[in-house]
C-alpha cells in the first residue's frame, strides 16, 4: 500500500483514498489508482451518514470508508462511532477539543437485512409469493415476456399451422395450468425485483391487466358474432 501509516498528513495539498488508500492530491476528484471519488473533509462535514473517528488522527470519515482520507489510517471494527445529529457543526473548531464520550454511539449498525436473491435461478422462493398467479394463467405470452419467464413466451409457437386445433387447446390449457401454478416461482427466478412488497404490487397490475384485457376480448368475440348471425 502507498500510503504512510505511521505519520499523520499535516499536508493541506494531499489526502488519502478512503477506497484504497493511496496518496492524492487534494486538487484531484478521483484517485489517481483506483479511480473512486476523493472524499475530502467537506464531504464529510455535510453528510447526513452516520460517521467515524480516526483512532490515529481523530478526524471524521464515513461510516463506509476504508482508509480516513487525512490520515491513510486503515479504518477497523474499533473505530468509534457517532451521531452525526450529536456533531459540532463549526468546521473551524479544533476535533481534537471535542467530547468523544459525549458523541461516541455503544449501538452497532444494524445489518443489512438478507440479501435479496431474487433472478437467481438457484436461490429459494420466499414464502409470502407461493401461489396461484393469474396473470400467467389468463396471459401466459404477454405477462412472461416482461416477467422473465421465457417459457410463457413460447406458448405463441402453439399458434403456428403444424399444430392441431385440438392439440393447440389442449396444450395451451395445459400450459396455462403450469404457468398459473408455477408463475410465482418462474418469475421470481427469472428477473431481478426489488424486494418481496415490489413482486407482489407488480403481480397485482399485471392480474388487473389480465382480467381487463380478457373482458375486452370476451366483448370483441360476442359483438363480432352478433354480427355474423
Amino acid at each position: 500500500m502507498q500510503n504512510d501509516l505511521n505519520k499523520i498528513n499535516n499536508d493541506n495539498s494531499k489526502i488519502f483514498c478512503t477506497h484504497c488508500g493511496v496518496t492524492n492530491a487534494a486538487s484531484n476528484y478521483g484517485c489517481d489508482r483506483c479511480g473512486e471519488k476523493l472524499i475530502k473533509q467537506p464531504d464529510v462535514d455535510k453528510t447526513s451518514l452516520s460517521k467515524i473517528i480516526c483512532e490515529k488522527c481523530q478526524n471524521y470519515d464515513y461510516v463506509n470508508s476504508f482508509y480516513c482520507w487525512s490520515c491513510g489510517c486503515e479504518i477497523t471494527s474499533k473505530n468509534p462511532i457517532v451521531n452525526n445529529e450529536t456533531l459540532i457543526d463549526d468546521s473551524s473548531q479544533n476535533l481534537d477539543e471535542i467530547n468523544l464520550k459525549e458523541t461516541q454511539i455503544n449501538k452497532p449498525i444494524s445489518q443489512r437485512n438478507e440479501a435479496n436473491r431474487s433472478g437467481d435461478k438457484k436461490s429459494d422462493v420466499p414464502k409470502e409469493i407461493k401461489g396461484w398467479n393469474w396473470a400467467a394463467f389468463l396471459i401466459p405470452p404477454l405477462w412472461g415476456l416482461f416477467s422473465g419467464v421465457p417459457l410463457a413466451i413460447l406458448m405463441l409457437a402453439l399458434y403456428l399451422p403444424i399444430f392441431s386445433e385440438g392439440m393447440r387447446v389442449i396444450a395451451l390449457i395445459g400450459g396455462s395450468l403450469f404457468l398459473g401454478i408455477r408463475g410465482n416461482e418462474l418469475a421470481w427466478k427469472g428477473k431481478k425485483w426489488k424486494s418481496v412488497q415490489h413482486f407482489k404490487n407488480v403481480q397485482k397490475k399485471w392480474l388487473s391487466w389480465a382480467v381487463a384485457l380478457n373482458i375486452i376480448y370476451i366483448i370483441i368475440i360476442l359483438y363480432t358474432g352478433s354480427l355474423s348471425t
